[in-house]
């Protein structure tokens, strides 16, 4: 149970409302969530009532722990390097049609290198870290498919709805670093005792803290730009899977409709076939933000939002606002420009060309729209940032041009065979 800080060491756990002095024996938390939700939903069969079960699982976050046998099942799978891995991939999404032909890649991130660059072994160790995840999400799997199969046996599969996503991009940003900070400190001095499992033979054991960074989290976030944290696509969209009762769309069938996570409440209270009240407790309740799936799960629509529709965001005092196909962002440097830019989703899901400059009008209309958000909602708009001081941290930005600089890309010169001679004497 040992948190990350020397302010709170211990993590807190409950169930039933009190709080655990332990945790089971065989504990891991993928299996152990498992075995209780089956557990939970077996205590209650027969009461004839529906259950509700939110299954949020800690993996794949990191730390990366997981059992020894899951470990080993991707080796040497990602020493190609994130590049490589990244275009296998967009090339797969355009095929299958996730995303359409012609989709570039987002930028590398400025100061991730390229892998070509790096000795074999630096790709093998940082390939690891992937083999890692890569494990975690096979084993995430393995153990919603218990679940699944649990359903079956008890022949309530047939009758449950499933909406399977995560909350954020991937994460990029090394957690471990800033948790501990510099030596000196007490947090590093608590990381340095328990969590000192550093050599590569022990990742993925109890006290060991493993995450892949950021070039990892852009080929997780692949063609996206930037990952959790910010607000470029890479670090606010998800996959989303949703079955059962209620899909009237082809099985397997995409859709690229623009959705949100307040979305899931008018949901579920529509497939439900209940209403959200507007009062409890003689208390006026706030509005439901959120747009129902019902229709869009039907195939009656596309999308749950018109073009008129827009969401906003705020996080760590970076913005954004969506409306249809235009997007308006607002991020601290280098991650932004600390200026309003634009983009056209629709041609440029990957956010490489700022139009602001080009549509000042739309600019107008779209921060409009932001401020009406900020009040609405009362958002509060911080006078510091925690990335205040990235930009003297990292190396300045600069374009990711393939083969550039051309030095280290020149390939050794071959003269013609035809060509060759010995020196004369």
């Amino acid at each position: 149970m040992t948190n990350f800080t020397a302010a709170s060491p211990q993590s807190v756990f409950t169930e039933d409302g009190r709080y655990l002095t332990s945790l089971p024996k065989d504990y891991y938390a993928t299996k152990t969530y498992t075995d209780k939700l089956i557990g939970y939903i077996d205590a209650n069969r027969g009461d004839g009532k529906p259950f509700f079960a939110y299954v949020a699982h800690q993996a794949p976050h990191d730390p990366y722990h997981l059992p020894k046998e899951w470990r080993s099942r991707h080796v040497g799978e990602y020493d190609k390097g994130w590049d490589a891995v990244r275009q296998e991939r967009l090339k797969r999404q355009v095929e299958l049609g996730i995303m359409p032909a012609g989709t570039q890649l987002a930028e590398r991130m400025w100061f991730v290198p390229d892998p070509i660059v790096l000795a074999p072994a630096s790709r093998a160790i940082l390939g690891k870290k992937m083999e890692l995840y890569a494990g975690m999400v096979e084993n995430l799997d393995f153990h919603i498919g218990r679940l699944i199969d649990h359903l079956k046996q008890i022949g309530e599969y047939e009758n449950t709805i499933f909406i399977v996503f995560g909350d954020n991009g991937a994460e990029g940003t090394d957690l471990f670093k800033m948790i501990a900070g510099t030596p000196g400190t007490r947090d590093y001095l608590f990381a340095a005792i328990n969590w000192s499992q550093t050599h590569i033979n022990a990742w993925g054991d109890p006290g060991s803290y493993v995450g892949y960074g950021p070039m990892w989290a852009q080929v997780s976030m692949t063609p996206f730009s930037q990952y959790k944290g910010w607000l470029a696509e890479g670090g606010i969209r998800n996959a989303l899977i949703v079955s059962g009762p209620g899909v009237a769309r082809t099985k397997g069938s995409l859709n690229q409709g623009l959705m949100h996570v307040a979305d899931l409440m008018p949901t579920l209270l529509e497939i439900a076939g209940t209403r959200y009240p507007a009062t409890l407790d003689g208390r006026e309740l706030p509005a439901l933000m959120g747009k129902s799936w019902g229709p869009m799960l039907a195939g009656k629509v596309d999308s749950p939002r018109t073009g008129q529709d827009f969401l906003a965001w705020e996080l760590f005092g970076n913005r954004a606002l969506r409306q249809g196909d235009w997007k308006l962002r607002w991020q601290y440097k280098p991650y932004g420009k600390a200026a309003w830019e634009l983009f056209n989703l629709a041609t440029d899901p990957v956010e490489r060309k700022d139009l602001a400059a080009e549509n000042p009008d739309k600019v107008r209309a779209l921060l409009t729209l932001s401020d009406g958000y900020v009040r609405a909602n009362n958002v509060v708009l911080p006078s510091r940032s925690t990335f205040e001081t990235l930009e003297d941290q990292l190396p300045p930005r600069t374009p990711d041009d393939p083969g550039y600089p051309p030095l280290i890309y020149k390939r050794q010169f071959v003269p013609p065979k035809d060509l060759l001679a010995d020196p004369k004497p």
